[in-house]
């Protein structure tokens, strides 16, 4: 049967009639084994990635399968930080009784180029959102929950970081420290948030260049699970953020979508103007952002209100996004 939407006196939309009472069975998860192969083939992905982080050639690797274990941290740390993200999300859903998938992981088995070793992971929502506060629930659960496990990854890899000359004799393992004069070398490099400007020049004394993060299997995954963070938290469209701003908001998010969208085309411009092609990384991100669409569908019921603790929660998420946000992520 058709749903009709409803509005009050003014024609502002509140609401759709009564859901059925949720059907506990309609949550089994059909080809669970695929969810299971996504994810072990992302183990292998990532471990790949990491052992290659730390000096092992991908024709080694690929000759000597045992060396793919040199790589378990970075994939341990960065798959815990997805899983606790996509969690969040589904038992967040489970607990209003929404229908939703396991995660799906993505697996980026491409050999020879610096990448994270996935593209991230996602859950399917399959059944209508029945209010603003089961919507805040579900849409803060994953970015809190794979913020937090970030920062332990974080803390525990600037405790554990050697000192200077302990760094660079690290380093040395993998490639020489110093360029030899004369030459001129493109080197990768991480860029900052405000969150890892604090652990790294102020906790860290500055001590871990940027270029060599990545060598550092806790640090590195730290890091991209900020970058993870952030970018679900772009409150545009129906990206967490997206989700967090429509729950806040109703239907002016739309505004908000537009506004953010507009800042991140404008910052694309600007770092195209002083770095070239490089800075225009954002692009594909904008791309698909444009696809996707700036919109938020309402809930069944917009017209219950939130309470006073998921709305910090949502107004908490929007700060984590400001100080984890990392306007040039990769550059040389």
């Amino acid at each position: 049967m058709e749903r009709n939407p409803s509005f009050d006196d003014n024609g502002n939309f509140t609401s759709l009639p009564p859901l059925p009472p949720p059907r506990w069975e309609t949550v089994r998860h059909k080809r669970p084994w695929l969810n299971a192969l996504l994810f072990l083939v992302t183990i292998l992905t990532t471990m790949m990635m990491g052992a290659s982080l730390l000096g092992y050639e991908i024709d080694a690797i690929l000759h000597d399968y045992s060396l793919l274990l040199k790589g378990w941290p970075y994939s341990f740390a960065v798959l815990l930080i997805l899983t606790c993200h996509e969690m969040g999300h589904y038992l967040a859903a489970r607990w209003h009784k929404i229908n939703v998938t396991l995660p799906f992981y993505i697996p980026l088995p491409i050999p020879y180029a610096f990448h994270f070793g996935t593209m991230g992971a996602f859950i399917r929502i399959k059944s209508p959102i029945p209010d603003r506060r089961a919507l805040m629930d579900v849409a803060v659960g994953g970015p809190l929950a794979g913020f937090a496990v970030s920062l332990i990854f974080l803390a525990y890899g600037y405790l554990t970081l050697p000192d200077l000359n302990g760094i660079i004799a690290h380093v040395e393992t993998i490639h020489p420290w110093d360029t030899p004069r004369g030459e001129d070398v493109a080197t990768l490099t991480l860029g900052k948030s405000l969150l890892f400007y604090f652990f790294n020049d102020l906790a860290g004394g500055g001590r871990l260049p940027m270029s060599e993060v990545y060598h550092f299997p806790y640090i590195f995954a730290g890091w991209v699970g900020l970058l993870v963070t952030a970018i679900n938290l772009l409150p545009i469209g129906q990206l967490d953020g997206g989700h967090v701003m429509y729950a806040l908001l109703g239907g002016r998010a739309s505004v908000m979508s537009w506004t953010v969208f507009a800042g991140l085309a404008g910052l694309t411009i600007f770092l195209y103007l002083q770095r070239g092609p490089a800075g225009t990384i954002w692009l594909p991100w904008m791309i698909i952002l444009s696809l996707i669409g700036f919109r938020h569908p309402p809930t069944h019921n917009d017209g219950i209100e939130l309470t006073p603790d998921r709305r910090s929660l949502g107004w908490l998420c929007l700060f984590i996004f400001v100080i984890s946000f990392i306007p040039l992520p990769i550059y040389f």
